[in-house]
C-alpha cells in the first residue's frame, strides 16, 4: 500500500459524493530501474485519486488523520505528469 506524504490539492465532484485529491505519494515510480544486481527503486511522485464518501464517512481534522483516510481509501493513484512543467 502507498502511502499519503502530502497533500496538495482537494475537492469535491459529483454532486459532493467523491473526494478527488493530488498527493504526494510513496513508491509511485521508478527512480533506479532494476539491474541484473539489484532490484529496482521505486519513490515518491505527485499523483491523483478518489474516492466516493459514505453517509457515515468523518472527514479528520487533522493533517496525519487525511492522510491516512486517504492512504486506506484510495487504491488506485495515477501519477500526473510533471515532465512540461519547467516550461
Amino acid at each position: 500500500m502507498s502511502q499519503v506524504l502530502e497533500i496538495e490539492d482537494l475537492w469535491f465532484e459529483d454532486g459532493g459524493t467523491r473526494l478527488c485529491v493530488n498527493a504526494v505519494v510513496d513508491d509511485m515510480v521508478v527512480v533506479i530501474p532494476q539491474s541484473h544486481l539489484y532490484p529496482a527503486e521505486w519513490g515518491p511522485a505527485l499523483c491523483r485519486g478518489s474516492f466516493y464518501l459514505h453517509e457515515e464517512d468523518l472527514i479528520p481534522a487533522s493533517d496525519d488523520g487525511l492522510r491516512q483516510l486517504l492512504t486506506n481509501r484510495i487504491d488506485d493513484w495515477a501519477p500526473i505528469d510533471t515532465s512540461d512543467w519547467d516550461d
